[in-house]
């Protein structure tokens, strides 16, 4: 259209220019050569230009000028040939044997899934448990065990108590026994030292009659063997008096001695023997109680173990949607295999290829801008990757090799594709990259 309207103007310009030569040639005779203007000059042209033909001229020089700024602009400018949105792609795989069930009876290609949100559900029903079957026959056998040394420990500690309470009259009976002999003997003491003194006496009289000879000398040995007998017996009943009070300091420090039995009666060693047995029963009781505690950590280890190996349970693990569905609910599937692939929303970026001569510019860490072709807010983002004639191989949606149009692959991050809701995969655009930017490194964080 422009050339158009450019060559109908100068069309215009020189048939009127061939008019005004034919009224030059054609000019009166009496006219003077001065009269006639000169037909070399270019003013004279000009002059004889309409002036409508002049503004269609100048009309049109603008609009040939603004419909070719864009193109020069971004010929000049370093863009890119193509680009399109893309982002990475999660394949979740089966951990265990099992069958396939679905969480959501409409999931389907497109479906959208928020972290962590569970997808689908793996079951293997013929899982083993007789590891673990094993581990709750052995508890069973131990709690019988427990029980049975509970029920024990009960009859010993009653048997010790009673056998306490023997001990205790026994020594009580014994120690009102010693001091009851004491008293006896105390008694019996009493009794020699009358009769000593009422020896002592006779013997005195005896020795004064017997200077006399008013009694015999066997009245005078009686009366002397009399008086030795009831001393001698009062030092016998002292020291049985002795003997007494250690036996009776014996019992009351829970030490019994005797002629007749040794320092311990039948009932205080049957409470050592009660007492032991007890013992032994508590130790392994306490033992049998941290065996079955460490048996129940196992079980639930075991339990937990089991669950993960019958029952697993296959969560998303982005924001995004599914891409694709590998599998069918009620499908038998092993462990490893693919079960679904996810779109990950939000790691979207923009993967573009640029000739040669706009690779040789770029920078890693340049500033550039995305604009989504159909309209669209223009994105602001930076270079990330330079892969060149590279074949990368990746996770993403849409691989490099799918941008044929030149050789050279660079892939920029723009944070606003993840701003928004929806997935803008596959969305196309033009790239136009800032090369007097200098380069900026992300930060670790």
């Amino acid at each position: 259209m422009q050339l158009s309207f450019l060559e109908s103007a100068i069309k215009d310009w020189r048939t009127q220019r061939a008019n005004g030569k034919e009224e030059g040639e054609h000019a009166p005779d009496g006219l003077s050569q001065t009269d006639v203007a000169p037909k070399s000059s270019w003013r004279t042209s000009l002059s004889r230009i309409p002036l409508s033909t002049v503004a269609k001229s100048a009309l049109a020089v603008a609009v040939a000028l603004v419909l070719g700024w864009a193109p020069t602009v971004r010929l000049l400018a370093t863009t890119s040939a193509e680009a399109i949105v893309n982002a990475r792609v999660i394949t979740l795989r089966a951990p265990i044997e099992g069958d396939v069930t679905m969480a959501a009876a409409a999931t389907d290609i497109g479906s959208t899934f928020r972290n962590n949100e569970t997808i689908l559900t793996i079951q293997n029903r013929r899982a083993d448990y007789s590891h673990l079957d094993g581990l709750r026959r052995e508890r069973d056998q131990l709690g019988t065990a427990i029980a049975a040394l509970e029920a024990k420990k009960q009859i010993l500690t009653e048997n010790l108590s009673e056998l306490t309470e023997q001990q205790e009259n026994f020594r009580v009976g014994r120690i009102m026994q010693l001091e009851q002999r004491i008293r006896e003997i105390e008694a019996d003491i009493a009794a020699t030292e009358a009769q000593h003194d009422m020896a002592l006496t006779t013997l005195t009289r005896a020795s004064a009659l017997r200077k006399t000879d008013a009694v015999s000398q066997a009245f005078l040995d009686k009366a002397l063997q009399d008086e030795r007998v009831t001393k001698n017996t009062i030092q016998s009943l002292t020291e049985r008096r002795k003997g007494a009070m250690v036996e009776l300091d014996a019992a009351r420090k829970f030490i019994f001695i005797g002629d007749s039995y040794n320092d311990t009666p039948q009932s205080a060693q049957r409470k050592m023997e009660v007492a032991l047995e007890l013992a032994d029963v508590r130790a392994r009781l306490e033992g049998s109680k941290a065996e079955l505690a460490v048996l129940m950590t196992r079980i639930d280890a075991e339990t937990r173990r089991q669950e993960e190996l019958s029952t697993a349970a296959i969560r998303s693990t982005v924001n995004g949607r599914v891409w694709e569905i590998l599998t069918a609910p009620g499908e038998h599937v092993n462990a490893g295999q693919d079960l679904m692939r996810l779109l990950d929303c939000g790691s979207a970026m923009v993967t573009a290829s640029v000739s040669e001569t706009a690779y040789q510019k770029l920078r890693i860490g340049q500033n550039a801008t995305f604009q989504p072709r159909g309209g669209g807010k223009e994105l602001h983002g930076r270079i990330v990757g330079l892969n060149g004639l590279a074949a990368v191989a990746s996770n993403s949606a849409i691989q490099q090799s799918m941008l044929a149009r030149e050789p050279y692959h660079v892939t920029l991050n723009f944070p606003g594709l993840t701003e928004g809701a929806e997935c803008q995969i596959g969305r196309s655009g033009l790239v136009k990259f800032d090369t007097s930017s200098a380069p900026t490194l992300a930060s670790a964080d």
